[in-house]
C-alpha cells in the first residue's frame, strides 16, 4: 500500500462544507445569468432555450423572472402577440412568372434528335 495520508472526519466535513458553499455560490451565479439572458429577448422559445442551456426547468426560470421583475412575462407575451399581428397584416408575396402570366409548373420541352435518345 502507499503511504497516503488519511483525512480525519473533521477535515472531510470542513472540506464538504467549503465545497457546498462554493456550489451554492455557483448555482446562484448560474440562475442570475440565466434570468438576465432570458430577459434579453421576448422571442417565442427563447426562455425555454435558455432554461435548457442552464439545465433548469423552464417553469422554474419563469418563476425566477417573475420574482425579479413582476409582469415581465406578460409584457413579453404582449410583444410577441403584437409582432405576430403585425406579421399577419403584411400582404403576402406573390409568385410571378417571367412572362407576367399566371403561375404554374415549369415544363421542359424535349430536345429532338440524338439528344432525346
Amino acid at each position: 500500500m502507499t503511504d497516503t495520508p488519511v483525512k480525519t472526519i473533521k477535515e472531510l466535513r470542513e472540506a464538504s462544507e467549503a465545497s457546498e458553499a462554493q456550489a451554492k455560490k455557483d448555482k446562484t451565479a448560474l440562475l442570475d445569468a440565466a434570468v438576465k439572458e432570458a430577459m434579453t429577448s421576448t422571442a417565442y422559445g427563447h426562455l425555454s432555450a435558455v432554461a435548457r442551456e442552464a439545465g433548469i426547468a423552464a417553469q422554474y426560470l419563469r418563476t425566477l423572472i417573475e420574482e425579479k421583475q413582476p409582469g415581465w412575462l406578460d409584457q413579453a407575451a404582449e410583444e410577441r402577440e403584437a409582432a405576430k399581428a403585425a406579421k399577419a397584416n403584411k400582404p403576402k408575396a406573390t409568385r410571378r412568372t417571367a412572362k407576367g402570366g399566371e403561375g404554374g409548373t415549369a415544363r421542359r420541352t424535349r430536345k429532338s434528335g440524338a439528344a432525346a435518345a
